[in-house]
């Protein structure tokens, strides 16, 4: 099956991951203090002066502190279930062992699996427990992190202990180990969407940072859930949320969408404005297949997410076999995007950035014309350098006022009704 590390011509030296690279560690080092301090000082500045970010006032601090509240409350379960999952692996309620699963259903499942029938199930599972989109990857190890960093915001040295695969029934910890068995193969992988509207206050903003963070707390929920559901019927389940593996490559192998310039996956529904959870489990399940609706051809000629890019943090030439820093994992063709410039831009602006999700084409509502020029990026390619200026015409990407916030109509959590029928 062509996966990930075909699609991106992965060379042979291509390794795992670790943690201690992730910019989130790196800028805490470089900095001598905790990143997430730094954020914090500057979002409470921003309160301060009646902003929700360094350059977006807003009419005076009464309303910028409603922000700062819907923030803390879109927060909340994201920290509860262990902020993001880095770092944070068999921790809390991301256990690798049953929470709430009765002595005598533990690793007992029923015989004779059918694993079309159980992938069906899982599925629908993944869905109701607050899944937007799902789908079933096989577990290439490589995508596996190396290591896990568990100081992963302290600027002091690293703390790590690896991740290995492992002769276990179950999942285990050792002074040294993170233990998976061997007999894990799948991953269930899914889609968690972000509110489209408020990803477009910024390109930084509290705005974007509300929208992520319910996105993270929604992906707690359903990977915590989902993997007690596995484990009641009678099999291994490790939630992952951001951590344990990387999560972009495996939703390219579960068929959810490509790796876009923005270094981000870009899905068919939802172009980049997503966020991506997973289980990684030995229920036998039928993997899905990768799907190609255009997007690297599109990426090559489109360049928007790049030049408007306010950390100049996303590349605008060729796709590269090597990354501008040490937060990058070297060896895949792709678009590297520089973590560490990221990150500093959210420190100075005091918010999240969603601008690379916020002013790409395929972040789109609902509506036919869309659908018909995704058909067409994947079928008439030659016509792709047409479609940037025409999203320019309409407007789409444009930053959006803040107060638009208490006046729009969404769903529960924010979710956009009209994309789930």
């Amino acid at each position: 099956m062509r996966g990930a590390e075909e699609i991106y011509s992965c060379r042979e030296d291509l390794g795992r991951f670790s943690q201690r690279f992730l910019a989130f560690k790196r800028v805490s080092e470089e900095l001598g203090k905790p990143w997430f301090e730094a954020w914090i000082e500057r979002l409470m500045a921003n309160y301060l002066e009646g902003k929700i970010a360094t350059r977006i006032p807003v009419r005076d601090r009464t309303e910028a502190r409603a922000f700062l509240a819907l923030w803390n409350g879109a927060s909340t379960w994201n920290r509860l279930t262990e902020p993001y999952g880095e770092g944070h692996e068999n921790q809390g309620f991301l256990s690798w062992k049953p929470i709430n699963v009765p002595p005598n259903l533990r690793l007992k499942p029923e015989p004779n699996p059918d694993p079309v029938d159980l992938t069906k199930k899982v599925k629908q599972m993944a869905i109701f427990l607050g899944a937007n989109r799902v789908g079933i990857a096989e577990l290439n190890r490589k995508w596996v992190y190396e290591e896990t960093c568990r100081n992963i915001y302290d600027p002091g040295p690293p703390q790590t202990k690896r991740i290995v695969f492992g002769d276990v029934e179950e999942p285990q910890e050792t002074e040294t180990e993170l233990v998976i068995p061997q007999g894990i193969r799948y991953a269930v992988v899914t889609i968690i969407d972000l509110n489209r509207i408020l990803t477009q206050v910024g390109p930084a903003s509290l705005s974007t940072s509300i929208a992520t963070n319910m996105a993270y707390a929604r992906m707690g929920i359903t990977d915590i859930a989902l993997a007690e559901a596995i484990r009641m019927m009678g099999y291994n389940a490790i939630p992952c949320k951001n951590g344990t593996a990387l999560s972009i490559p495996l939703a390219i192998d579960a068929g959810l969408g490509q790796l876009g310039r923005n270094g981000l996956l870009i899905t068919p529904d939802y172009g980049p404005a997503v966020r991506i959870g997973k289980v990684l489990t030995d229920m036998p399940l039928v993997p899905d297949s990768p799907i190609d609706f255009g997007v690297t051809e599109f990426c090559n000629t489109c360049k928007k997410c790049a030049e408007l890019c306010p950390a100049g943090a996303i590349p605008k030439g060729e796709r590269t076999f090597e990354p501008p820093s040490e937060t990058g994992n070297p060896g895949a063709l792709k678009w590297y995007v520089d973590g560490k410039r990221c990150l500093r831009y959210w420190i100075a602006a005091g918010a999240s950035c969603a601008s690379c999700q916020a002013v790409c084409p395929f972040t789109k509502g609902s509506f036919w014309g869309h659908r018909v020029i995704r058909g067409l990026i994947k079928h008439a390619p030659l016509l792709n350098p047409l479609w940037v200026p025409l999203d320019d015409l309409f407007g789409y990407g444009r930053m959006r006022d803040p107060e638009i916030l208490w006046d729009m109509k969404m769903g529960p959590f924010g979710i956009d009704p009209s994309k789930e029928d």
